[in-house]
């Protein structure tokens, strides 16, 4: 019995990948912007600590540092692969997309696409959780929200729909709450940051969680904010603010990554078994149950399923991301570059028709092609030709901490001060001063 719902098909889906911060240090001092999705600290996951301090950033075009200003022998190798990985699945996803849409590669296609979608998003959702552990004590949390997510996200949330426009002939109506094709995910992450101090505090933050994500698909909510999206997936942040570097650690094993790839393969191969009988929908969350043609009961059902498959999915996906340093270690210190550049060729190519007329043969051809994408735009002509958008310098907007006041050497005299308020005279010297601090 087939309960695949055919609904009108939506924009495609945000790959889905923003900005955290990564550490390496003391737990709770983890907060640094980067031009990396979800930046790398140093050292390996396991080792003492957990966090790092917020480094110092680097110059412009320094070639030895990450955007981060960390030195790139410094950072974990295993996040840098695990970032990038992901953020080629993104733009692939996106690729795909509009070909599922048309019905182009048949059922492996929407297989193929259906499975990433399982757990790519997911997958980076939980890392930025992880590295948000320190954002309520870091110093400057402002600055960078700021400089890290408000400021790109209206740079793109203006340049898309001008795209858009563009190749469409028409106008298409910008909105500041109302987010554009990829860039959901940057007010997305703003939100679950502000969050974090409250999921800090509460006992048992990932059942409560799972269950606001839960009611969330019972309302159709307001497209604002793509709330939908924005509740369906906070369990996978708050997952990532509960996980340590044990954790992680765990996966390393030699038996947990034979297991990862496993699950991939069966994964893949149920994916395919159930491509034209489920609606691929329920893994892209912004859907209610009504939406979907659904009851509560089933619609319940059906989430707790594509919430424990991509659970799992992830773990098996961050089980066989090489831990060692390869050739695409470097290029994981800047995936925000790819995530935010590479909608302007997939919405291109979801605007011509010849695109549409590809053979199933020539979608592999495309899937190299974004791989190599995803190359180019984590590369240092990337970086050095979009670092105004993408890492935009926003100390002009912000004033100047003033210096902090060494610390007096002086001991307080103990004397009581006369009768009549006054000072004597060896406090009277810092009287004045004492009464205005």
């Amino acid at each position: 019995m087939s309960i695949r719902t055919d609904l009108v098909p939506a924009e495609p889906s945000p790959a889905d990948s923003a900005r955290t911060d990564l550490s390496r240090t003391d737990p709770g001092r983890t907060d640094r912007t980067g031009t990396d999705l979800v930046p790398a600290g140093p050292g390996r996951v396991g080792s003492a600590g957990d966090d790092p301090a917020p480094p110092v950033p680097a110059p412009p075009g320094s070639a030895d540092r990450d955007p981060a200003g960390r030195s790139r022998t410094d950072r974990d190798p295993y996040f840098d692969n695990a970032k990038f990985l992901a953020v080629v699945l993104v733009v692939i996803g996106h690729a795909w997309e509009p070909l599922r849409g048309a019905n182009i590669g048949g059922r492996l296609l929407e297989a193929a696409q259906t499975f990433i979608y399982a757990f790519h998003l997911p997958a980076f959702i939980v890392m930025c959780g992880y590295f948000s552990r320190g954002f309520p004590s870091t110093r400057g949390r402002t600055r960078k929200l700021v400089a890290a997510i408000v400021v790109p996200y209206v740079l793109f949330s203006v340049a898309y729909p001008l795209w858009a426009g563009l190749l469409s002939g028409r106008h298409v109506g910008w909105d500041p709450l109302e987010p554009y094709y990829l860039t959901w995910f940057l007010p997305a992450l703003l939100l679950w940051r502000l969050s974090t101090p409250l999921w800090q505090q509460i006992r048992l933050p990932v059942i409560v969680a799972v269950l606001i994500s839960m009611l969330a698909g019972f309302v159709t909510l307001p497209s604002m904010l793509n709330a939908a999206q924005v509740l369906s997936f906070l369990p996978f942040f708050v997952l990532g603010l509960a996980l340590r570097p044990h954790h992680f650690a765990v996966l390393h094993r030699r038996a947990v990554r034979i297991a990862g790839a496993a699950v991939l393969l069966l994964g893949g191969v149920t994916a395919y078994l159930l491509a034209l009988s489920v609606d691929p929908e329920w893994v892209h969350w912004r859907r209610s149950f009504g939406q979907l043609g659904v009851g509560a009961s089933v619609g319940v059902g059906f989430r707790i399923a594509a919430m424990a498959a991509a659970l799992i999915l992830t773990v098996a996906f961050l089980a066989v991301v090489p831990a060692r340093r390869t050739w695409f270690t470097r290029l994981g210190s800047a995936t925000m570059y790819a995530y935010l550049l590479h909608g302007f060729v997939t919405l291109y190519l979801s605007y011509q028709d010849w695109y549409y007329g590809i053979s199933g043969r020539q979608v592999v051809l495309v899937t190299v092609g974004c791989a190599l994408l995803a190359v180019v735009l984590s590369g240092d002509l990337a970086r050095r030709a979009f670092r105004w958008a993408v890492e935009p310098r926003m100390d002009w907007l912000f004033r100047t901490a003033p210096a902090r006041r060494a610390p007096s050497r002086h001991v307080p005299s103990r004397r009581r001060p006369e009768r009549g308020g006054g000072v004597t005279g060896r406090d009277e010297g810092r009287g004045a001063v004492a009464g205005v601090e």
